[in-house]
């Protein structure tokens, strides 16, 4: 054979290859693509509805009648992530593992246990009428792209070989309980909080779970509570403290059921082991936004600190980022509506946006509403627990999992009349309140805000939420500005729930929740000027307990000092705001970094070299910055050089303001905290960094300080849960983007 016909053949074969390749791509990636021009009939309308997208692919719907524009909405927006809800949907009702296999199993008998997929079918029923219309009008959408799109369905469903199930309206209740889950699931933060108490002791705990921090800005500071209570609407400064005497505006009637369980599996050596290995590791980083301490921010400004004279409204949601991100923007018009922002996935309307009226943002308050209560079972009687010195039948509720490729899975519940036993230590087993499980919990959400006209009509859409608990800021043309917190927040007999409780008597029952009108709200306070930033929003004269469990209070303290001396402010500013990277607690430790080598000298010379550096340091966490990266890791090493002494190793145990507390340990410096080995807390400081830099060496595998830049630790991944690895990861995901600020930033940031 010639070489002329073997270059012929193998041209013959390259371009099969390269025609084989185009069909493919057309046929599973092009071909299910949203549908951009033309019309569409869906049977349920009851007038023509118009959709146009904008340059950004943005939809905007316009309807004769609410329940088309909700029908409309359903249908274009399963156009745009079918998979993600389905996604979604099947994360909240613990069903991953009917088209994952095993290795999504502990994951399943995690949400299976939480209850979500019973609570949604049950809340489901518990709609108001108008929720209802739109929650079916919605589904019906959603459904008639399914059914036009069985033999055309977005990508991932070709990959993974399977169906979509029709979307029913319980299926978007259930992905309110996934976003409780990611905004309120604290309960392992109270049982690691239990253990450093108790290694620590009684005198130390006070120092490590302070709820004070010099730098704090409070949107209600010494509420009263007024006629109408729209000024500054919270609970009369006389109140007891526990609260005992409070009358909630809500009894508690329960019906909690959730389920639990431990089990490993085989390895699935297929396409599905990378899909699983992108929702475990999603579903772990997203898990609280308070506990991986990326927050969101948010702030209005009256017309007094702008340029018109109007309010300017500026809002940054940080929840984890992804491929397709969590949150879809969309306008929505119909009689009664014109409003645009943000939705989830699965959910009709606007959660968070403006209409042309009013305009609201929402970040995560972190209200406590979750509290675990020990229960003592009967060693004969493994379904009897201990009630007032008496054993009671606990519920027993059989979940069947279903696993691709293998026989079902049944998950045996046990449930007391807290709710689902989460855990087990020893003997002791852990049942979980949580209100998301309430009945109506996941029910009554923000759905409805768009079509409120003032603040008196946001303020009653907001009497109706139930949570996950935010901080609401609002803006409206009249030139008002306001504030409103709003959540099912229990009452408690006894204590606050901050670490696990006897379950065995009723001295720490709840007996119902803060009545909407003692919950912290203002209106056009004299500053002109409200932010929050997952920090704390009450002052020490709040009385009803909310949390403790407030973030570090940086990000709220530089929005202050940028906004709050303005009055020339447009949007272009709000958008610098958004992007700065200035770190407080960088700045401070660096401070006392420079002057501690004053005295006591680092041994290592990188380290000494690097604290040279930050002389001339601004403050900026630039991407190309070393010296970010020093500061930030001696940060970590002397918070665990002062716990190590009573935490030993476990320092991470402490999940709490610790960079709050580091700040006033260094500021104060108690003898009480400096471990026995350093003389001083200049020697600490020197031992921080030198500890540093070994860290730092031993990430990037080198000893010069020029490859320690701070985007070697801090670039950005955004994964879709496809493209975790090979392939798919680099046509589906965006990775290792350098990134600036720091967690502390207002331009939150850290790698996932």
């Amino acid at each position: 054979m010639s070489l002329q016909t073997i270059l012929r053949i193998f041209s013959w074969i390259c371009a099969i290859l390269v025609i084989a390749a185009a069909a493919f791509a057309w046929w599973f990636v092009y071909r299910p693509l949203p549908q951009l021009d033309g019309s569409v009939s869906l049977p349920g309308l009851q007038r023509e509805v118009t959709v146009e997208r904008d340059r950004w692919g943005v939809p905007h719907i316009r309807a004769a009648s609410v329940e088309d524009l909700a029908e409309a909405q359903g249908y274009v927006m399963a156009q745009d992530r079918l998979w993600q809800m389905d996604l979604l949907r099947r994360v909240a009702r613990g069903q991953l593992s009917e088209i994952l296999g095993p290795k999504t199993l502990l994951i399943d008998r995690e949400f299976r246990t939480n209850g979500f997929a019973r609570a949604a079918e049950r809340d489901a029923t518990l709609l108001d009428p108008e929720s209802r219309k739109m929650m079916e009008a919605y589904a019906r959408g959603v459904n008639q792209f399914i059914e036009q799109h069985k033999k055309n369905l977005p990508l991932e469903f070709s990959l993974l070989g399977y169906q979509p199930r029709p979307w029913q309206p319980s299926d978007t209740v259930a992905i309110s309980g996934y976003m409780y889950r990611t905004l309120t699931d604290t309960w392992e933060r109270e049982l690691n909080r239990a253990k450093v108490m108790e290694r620590a002791g009684a005198d130390r705990a006070k120092d490590l779970f302070s709820d004070q921090a010099p730098m704090d800005h409070f949107v209600v500071g010494d509420p009263k509570v007024i006629d109408d209570g729209s000024q500054r609407s919270a609970a009369d400064p006389d109140d007891e403290d526990d609260n005992d005497d409070m009358q909630p505006d809500t009894v508690l009637k329960a019906d909690r059921r959730a389920l639990t369980g431990v089990l490993t599996s085989e390895s699935e050596p297929d396409l599905t082991a990378a899909l699983t290995q992108s929702v475990q590791e999603f579903l772990q980083e997203s898990k609280s936004e308070i506990r991986r301490s990326l927050g969101s921010n948010n702030w209005v400004v009256s017309g007094a600190h702008t340029a018109t004279g109007k309010p300017l409204l500026a809002n940054d949601t940080h929840l984890e980022l992804s491929i397709p991100s969590i949150w879809y923007e969309i306008h929505v018009t119909a009689p009664g509506w014109n409003a645009k922002g943000f939705t989830l996935p699965g959910a009709p309307m606007i959660v968070i946006g403006h209409n042309d009226r009013i305009a609201w943002g929402f970040t995560n308050n972190g209200a406590d509403v979750q509290d675990l209560y020990v229960e003592t079972f009967n060693p004969a009687s493994a379904d009897e627990y201990r009630l007032k010195g008496a054993w009671t039948k606990a519920q027993v509720i059989d979940e069947t999992i279903r696993i691709k490729g293998q026989s079902d899975d049944h998950l045996k519940v046990v449930v007391t009349r807290h709710g689902p036993i989460v855990h087990r230590e020893g003997v002791k087993a852990y049942a979980l309140c949580w209100t998301a499980t309430e009945p109506g919990g996941l029910a009554n959400s923000y759905y409805l805000l768009g079509k409120a006209r003032n603040w008196k009509e946001f303020r009653e859409g907001m009497k109706r939420v139930w949570g996950p608990a935010q901080n609401a800021v609002y803006a409206d043309v009249e030139g008002n500005i306001g504030y409103v917190m709003a959540a099912r927040v229990p009452v408690r007999k006894k204590g606050h729930g901050e670490v696990p409780v006897p379950g065995d008597t009723d001295d720490y029952e709840w007996t119902g929740y803060i009545p909407f009108d003692k919950l912290p709200q203002a209106l056009n306070p004299e500053s002109g000027l409200i932010v929050t930033a997952n920090a704390r929003v009450v002052g020490p004269n709040y009385k009803p307990y909310l949390t403790d469990r407030w973030e570090e209070p940086y990000r709220t303290a530089r929005i202050y000092d940028l906004l709050h001396d303005r009055h020339d402010l447009r949007p272009e500013d709000m958008l610098k705001v958004q992007t700065d990277t200035y770190s407080y607690p960088h700045v401070f430790l660096a401070d006392q970094l420079s002057v501690a080598a004053k005295t006591v000298k680092p041994k290592d010379p990188r380290a000494k070299k690097l604290i040279e550096g930050l002389k001339d340091w601004n403050g900026i966490a630039d991407a190309g910055s070393p010296e970010v990266s020093f500061v930030h890791a001696a940060r970590r090493a002397a918070i665990d050089l002062i716990l190590e002494p009573f935490l030993g190793k476990d320092t991470n145990l402490y999940q709490w303001r610790s960079t709050t507390f580091l700040q006033k340990i260094l500021t104060d410096r108690p003898a009480k905290w400096l471990p026995a080995a350093y003389k001083n807390y200049d020697e600490l400081l020197a031992a921080a960094a030198d500890l540093a830099v070994t860290y730092l060496a031993e990430q990037t595998k080198s000893d010069r300080v020029e490859d320690w830049a701070w985007k070697r630790f801090n670039s950005l991944d955004m994964f879709h849960p496809l493209g975790h690895e090979g392939l798919l990861k680099r046509f589906l995901s965006i990775t290792d983007k350098p990134q600036s600020g720091t967690v502390y930033s207002v331009r939150a940031a850290t790698k996932r």
